[in-house]
């Protein structure tokens, strides 16, 4: 898989020719210099290639901030991008952020085409293809509407009950307060629009396609402070749901060495305060709602 380096073993040609070579070639300069260079090309030929850790990326600030220069490159700061990167660096591996809506890589986690994912809430379905480190942090989600609905949705039981499409990202988990929810409420269920990224479910809001979307409290707090939204006007209504949440590594595409090496890298990075830097230099400067 991606995480797991080539082979570094001798070629077993080496020992294979022993027997058809005559005692006297087998001793001489000739042979000698022949076996040099066999070696030699072999050490060459058969260098561990580095390992290649291939991560899911979205724009989700403060957590990933895609950025684009001037000639379309595209460039991925925040809290995840540079967790990956010190991960990355840690194991001496390269470090590939590839843009994948949550769902379509959850789905590529599951089948060892994605190394990790990062804000993954624990369930039993997903602890079924993936191990779980961390926790890396608390992840609260905000139920977001319409100022209309300020005093009429303020529990889950009102949101279920009030009318308006609510927007939600395809392969999220919500809690599962909501999960019970929907299961005993074929009503809910028709009135949920999925979509692919947050970008999405932001123009849905805006544009009046939807009346109410799930965000998470410190993205939602950005938007405000960049007045990509309104305070005023796309109001926060209540908290639906909080817990830690983990890096999600794909039990198909990390060996038990490479699983191990990844645990001992997130374990001097908590040591060494790299962890609680990164929390405090992202997260701290939003303030809570």
């Amino acid at each position: 898989m991606d995480i797991r380096s080539g082979s570094t073993k001798l070629p077993g040609y080496l020992f294979r020719l022993y027997p058809y070579l005559g005692s006297d070639f087998l001793f001489g300069k000739a042979m000698v210099r022949w076996l040099l260079a066999l070696v030699m090309l072999s050490a060459t030929s058969l260098q561990a290639e580095p390992c290649l850790l291939k991560v899911q990326a979205q724009h989700f600030p403060p957590r990933f901030i895609k950025l684009e220069s001037a000639t379309g490159e595209v460039v991925w700061q925040g809290f995840n991008a540079e967790l990956y990167q010190q991960l990355a660096d840690r194991m001496g591996c390269q470090l590939e952020l590839l843009e994948i809506p949550f769902g379509r890589a959850m789905q590529m986690l599951a089948d060892g085409e994605l190394g990790m994912m990062s804000n993954v809430s624990k369930n039993a379905e997903r602890a079924e293809f993936a191990h779980f480190i961390g926790p890396v942090s608390t992840e609260r989600t905000m139920v977001v509407g319409e100022r209309a609905l300020l005093g009429k949705v303020g529990n889950l039981q009102q949101l279920a009950e009030v009318d308006g499409q609510i927007g939600l990202m395809q392969g999220v988990f919500y809690g599962q307060a909501f999960a019970a929810e929907l299961e005993q409420n074929p009503q809910l269920q028709e009135r949920l629009a999925y979509v692919g990224t947050s970008q999405q479910k932001l123009d849905l809001l805006l544009r009046g396609r939807i009346q109410l979307t799930f965000e998470d409290s410190l993205t939602l707090q950005q938007l405000y402070q960049q007045g990509v939204l309104d305070e005023q006007e796309q109001v926060a209504l209540f908290t639906l749901h909080e817990s830690p949440v983990y890096l999600a590594v794909s039990k198909a595409a990390f060996d038990e060495e490479s699983l191990h090496q990844l645990q001992q890298a997130w374990q001097q990075l908590v040591a060494d305060g790299v962890l609680s830097g990164l929390q405090q230099r992202y997260f701290s400067a939003v303030e809570p709602l």
